[in-house]
């Protein structure tokens, strides 16, 4: 059985049909989602400074929901302009961030010294 700090999963691997000798890749499901793009965008960004990406944030939040059996945290509602701030934020960091790591001093195009050959 499938088991999770100790409770016992809802879907176990035995009701689903996987089999130890299958494949970690053929053993995961696929998820598709709809995000808007702010969001994602300020959610790799934080998922980044932490050390994790998309799918394992995924896949924490929803092992956490089977656990506790509701959203693994409080539901509420951010006001526009707040939102609308946050994400501003979030915005300007990356810039600064991405300006920091891609600026490098260009190198200068070296003039011919020489004379041409006749």
């Amino acid at each position: 059985m499938y088991w999770i700090s100790n409770t016992l999963q809802l879907a176990t691997v035995e009701s689903v049909g996987y089999t130890p000798s299958m494949s970690r890749i053929i053993r995961s499901a696929m998820l598709q989602m709809r995000v808007s793009p702010e969001i994602k965008f300020a959610s790799e960004h934080v998922l980044r400074r932490i050390g994790l990406n998309m799918t394992e944030a995924t896949e924490l939040f929803l092992r956490r929901m089977i656990i506790d059996q509701r959203i693994p945290f409080d539901v509420i509602a951010l006001d526009t302009p707040t939102f609308t701030r946050l994400i501003a934020d979030w915005k300007d960091e990356e810039r600064t961030i991405s300006m920091g790591e891609t600026r490098r001093p260009r190198r200068q195009s070296r003039a011919r010294t020489r004379p041409k050959r006749e």
